[in-house]
């Protein structure tokens, strides 16, 4: 699948979130609720868990028309996460635009991404199938424990490969599985075609997080939509940190310590000095290799589902995501 049919794929999924929206509004339309939904309107997004959602329906034979409520309330619920992960990051960006804190700040954007998950539970119910709802109840609970977790990485001294899969597999990966085990049941998988599809979303939501990483610290903002070291001056032990404190020398380790300890304000210095630090660790190439590795693994994950156009936008999403984040890293500092 060629690049332009993934956008005819968003350009879909705005237009049917468009039209919920718009309900939404003309039925209740006090300030906070269009708040909350212009916002999602005007910030975008790449809309990968709804498109997943959709696509993994389709890719067992089913109609993306049934999983389309459940594909627009999962996009619901990872932009009220969202939410509540810049107030908790204190991140001012989102997308090249103020986050939702900065713009109506930390009290109102609370409630405004409770509006969202309250919005997502009542898309979510309107499956009408029991084991879904229960499925996308559950990545909501995991995603607050990974986000609770990451802050227990911060504590320690040094966090390891094992701690921070946990923490990937919970936070991120939990709404990529949902959105493809969703859609595969709506579908009508069989047991086969169903865990196929969520190990394929499980595999390639821990890869997004590995790019998420890679990108905050070598990622351009003006094409990330965030600025550069986020998860440095959070004291966020990323898997290139965990790599750099094993593969670094004790003056390296020492340093990259105080910066995470928080002892003071990161300025540019720090983070241009970390990221030095991680590209002689060889630690940015190694998080590529590993991100490429779970790729590789969500696409064998449903290369036994029968062939269809679904299948292959599938296998392009995956790929497309490795190939976008090589480009734009990997010359400058590997």
């Amino acid at each position: 699948m060629k690049e332009r049919l993934f956008h005819e794929e968003v350009l879909y999924f705005n237009q049917k979130l468009g039209e919920v929206i718009e309900q939404k509004l003309l039925e209740c339309n006090h300030e906070i609720l269009r708040d909350a939904l212009t916002y999602i309107q005007e910030t975008g997004g790449k809309r990968l868990r709804p498109i997943i959602c959709l696509l993994s329906a389709e890719a067992v034979g089913g109609s993306r028309e049934k999983a389309l409520s459940t594909a627009i309330a999962i996009e619901l619920l990872h932009n009220a996460s969202l939410v509540h992960d810049d107030i908790i990051d204190e991140n001012d960006i989102r997308r090249k635009n103020p986050s939702n804190p900065a713009r109506y700040g930390e009290k109102k954007a609370i409630i405004i991404g409770d509006l969202l998950f309250g919005l997502s539970c009542e898309m979510l119910a309107r499956c009408g199938v029991p084991e879904v709802v229960s499925l996308v109840s559950n990545a909501v609970a995991d995603i607050a424990m990974g986000e609770y977790l990451e802050f227990t990485l911060r504590t320690l001294q040094e966090a390891n490969l094992h701690s921070y899969m946990e923490v990937a597999e919970l936070k991120t990966a939990a709404t990529f599985m949902a959105s493809a085990e969703a859609g595969a049941v709506l579908g009508g998988g069989n047991e086969v075609e169903i865990e196929n599809l969520r190990t394929y979303g499980k595999n390639l939501g821990v890869a997004f997080q590995i790019q998420d990483d890679i990108l905050d610290i070598c990622g351009d903002p003006a094409n990330t939509g965030k600025p550069v070291g986020l998860d440095i001056k959070n004291g966020e032990q990323t898997l290139l940190v965990i790599h750099a404190l094993h593969h670094s020398n004790e003056s390296e380790k020492e340093y990259i310590k105080a910066i995470l300890s928080r002892e003071r304000d990161p300025g540019i210095f720090d983070i241009n000095r970390v990221r030095s630090i991680l590209v002689d660790a060889g630690s940015i190439e190694y998080a590529l290799q590993l991100a490429e590795e779970f790729v590789r693994t969500a696409r064998n994950c449903i290369a036994g589902l029968e062939d269809s156009e679904a299948k292959q936008k599938l296998q392009f999403i995956a790929q497309f995501s490795m190939e976008r984040i090589k480009i734009h890293v990997s010359n400058t500092f590997i």
